[in-house]
């Protein structure tokens, strides 16, 4: 293989899992949300949804019998959504699971002392989410986390990542806080403000999260959101780019839900930096209906 064809070999997208979590606020959907920190070196400085790679010691919540998920599914899909606990537990504060046997999920005060115990030494690897579920004998709740949406980054990108999308209701009681070292900030916000602050400059949203926000903002309850995504297929977004008279352009299948076919978006919206030379087009105005 010369070094030509090497250099056009698509890096190979690493498997994460983020977390659309949602609640019924006073004005209606919200979406809990974590600001990025600017050092990170995916979406530094972006408001995102809690998420992050697929751990090897994922695995082992699986192997050990702790993932409330049936094995029917295949284990890369049961590992994505035990990320999708972990990471949210991490980033958030946010823990689901169960007391061994229990059909509840854990009670305001158990997830608490647990955050207290635990949170620290997984954030510092001295502990694995599995650890953490054999020494309390409790089941990880990823059942709750409800596939939503799929996107891999193009292929044209330097760092690729396959990241499913889950949507869940949030716990009753429990407090979300973000870990202050990779996520500085925590809001409950409705999906439409998240874009409209995007859109306005006062926040960074990526590309992939705004899609998202829109199509989750179709539901009006938290119940009707994770119903509707427990009812509806998942397609599978590989995003095309093309630059066209020095604007950027990404075309997505009509298929996946956003109302969408093709977008003209900033490089600010999303991960990818601006070719050399390039001119920062304006901001996204209207989208191509597909």
């Amino acid at each position: 293989m010369s070094s030509e064809d090497t250099a056009k070999t698509p890096v190979t997208p690493v498997p994460a899992a983020t977390v659309i979590m949602l609640r019924d606020g006073t004005e209606g959907l919200e979406v809990l949300m974590v600001q990025r920190t600017r050092k990170a070196d995916f979406a530094g400085g972006a408001l995102l949804f809690p998420g992050g790679k697929v751990d090897a010691a994922d695995l082992d919540v699986i192997n050990g019998g702790r993932c409330a998920l049936p094995a029917d599914i295949p284990e890369h899909l049961r590992a994505i959504r035990v990320a999708g606990v972990r990471e949210v537990f991490e980033e958030a504060n946010i823990l689901f699971a169960r007391e061994s046997g229990a059909t509840e999920l854990i009670s305001e005060d158990r997830a608490k002392a647990l955050s207290l115990k635990y949170r620290q030494p997984l954030l510092d690897r001295e502990v694995t989410l599995h650890d953490i579920a054999e020494a309390e004998d409790l089941q990880v709740a990823s059942d709750r986390l409800v596939p939503f949406a799929h996107w891999i980054t193009p292929e044209s990108s330097r760092r690729r990542f396959d990241t499913h999308f889950l949507v869940a209701r949030a716990p009753t009681g429990q407090l979300a806080h973000h870990d202050d070292w990779e996520t500085l900030e925590t809001i409950w916000i409705e999906p439409l403000t998240a874009i409209t602050d995007a859109e306005a400059d006062r926040r960074r949203v990526v590309f992939p999260t705004r899609m998202n926000l829109k199509k989750v903002s179709q539901s009006a309850t938290a119940d009707a959101a994770v119903d509707l995504a427990a009812r509806t297929p998942v397609v599978t977004v590989l995003p095309v780019t093309k630059e066209v008279d020095g604007k950027r352009f990404i075309k997505i299948p009509i298929e996946a839900g956003y109302g969408i076919s093709e977008a003209l978006v900033e490089y600010s919206a999303s991960d990818q930096p601006p070719p050399p030379g390039h001119q920062q087009a304006p901001k996204p105005t209207n989208s191509k209906e597909g």
